[in-house]
């Protein structure tokens, strides 16, 4: 009787996973779009100083046909970023200007190191209703933590033009967009994660500690195992060292992620496109989400074959996706 369970639980679980799978292969549900692959930090745990792709903005023409591609389609988000921080991009403000005239019911997130944003940029964003979420990386309590860890960066200019933003929002009176600030749980932040949450919280609607990755395995280990702020981050430098993923990542079928020349790339953590699964200058975004490049790696990763995958074979994503739904379903 109990192997019977087994048998109909596994049988369901494999037969709803088939179902979300072909429903996500339609069309990404999420879209990173790469203003600009420049940033204006060197940050010790991010790949992107030592990128060797070009460091360039994204042009209007590409933009245009992204946002061409995306009319009548089911997606649901747009992140305004990826490689680069996209307030270094001159012309951010009219791209999101484009973005929100364009694809009015796409929810519009931006994420920045705030260096950059400026009272006129803040009060433009808040004036004219251009962004749902907004969320201010700051990893840091204190001036010397923060610049040692965001290179480049001036605690002093990056707190003073968050809390800026965060009193224009609070004198206009407006719920969106939703404020985070963010903190990455790892070793140089460790003793600052509790202190930083008390400060941030009544000032911001959220506070968000994110788990540290590796990037694909190409930065440093900075994971640890004891006193984590947040329960859910335990015992990740064992499970980052140790384990490897067991079920398909969830990034294949997720989220679509477009550099500023226009290509496209498996992964969000596949910062130097070395997984090229599409060029948006030769192929609309259904086309390439459809496949047979894509198609490929998506098998290899139901096959669990990772170590067939350059950027993948060491990846240590399944740490936080690992209790996730979609990777629940896969395990019998």
């Amino acid at each position: 009787m109990i192997e019977l369970k087994k048998h109909i639980s596994g049988t369901f679980k494999k037969f709803l996973f088939n179902i979300i799978r072909k429903r996500k292969e339609v069309f990404p549900k999420i879209l990173s779009v790469e203003f600009t692959s420049a940033c204006n930090a060197k940050c010790i745990m991010c790949p992107q100083p030592d990128m060797d792709r070009k460091k360039e903005n994204m042009s209007p023409e590409i933009l245009d046909k992204i946002i061409k591609d995306c009319k009548d389609k089911p997606l649901k988000k747009i992140n305004l970023f990826w490689m680069g921080d996209s307030t270094v991009d001159k012309k951010m403000i009219e791209k999101i200007r484009i973005i929100r005239k364009e694809l009015p019911k796409v929810k519009l997130y931006l994420s920045t190191n705030a260096q950059l944003l400026g009272e006129e940029r803040s009060r433009i964003l808040l004036d004219e209703d251009l962004l749902d979420v907004i969320n201010f990386d700051i990893d840091g309590l204190t001036k010397s933590t923060f610049e040692g860890i965001r290179v480049r960066l001036d605690f002093d200019v990056v707190t003073t033009n968050v809390k800026y933003f965060l009193n224009y929002k609070k004198s206009l009176n407006k719920t969106k967009p939703e404020t985070r600030v963010t903190i990455i749980d790892m070793k140089p932040t460790k003793d600052e994660v509790e202190g930083f949450v008390q400060y941030w919280s009544p000032l911001a609607d959220k506070v968000d500690i994110n788990h540290y990755n590796t990037w694909g395995g190409t930065q440093d280990e900075l994971n640890y195992d004891d006193a984590h702020k947040d329960s859910k981050h335990q015992d990740k430098l064992k499970e980052s060292q140790n384990e490897k993923f067991d079920f398909a990542c969830t990034h294949p079928w997720e989220e679509m992620v477009i550099g500023a020349d226009g290509r496209v790339g498996l992964c969000c953590l596949d910062h130097e496109l070395n997984e090229q699964v599409g060029d948006i200058k030769s192929h609309t975004l259904q086309q390439i989400w459809q496949g047979k490049v894509i198609n490929e790696y998506r098998a290899k990763q139901l096959n669990l074959d990772y170590q067939s995958i350059g950027s993948c074979k060491d990846c240590n994503a399944h740490t936080y996706q690992k209790d996730k739904l979609w990777a629940k379903l896969q395990k019998t």
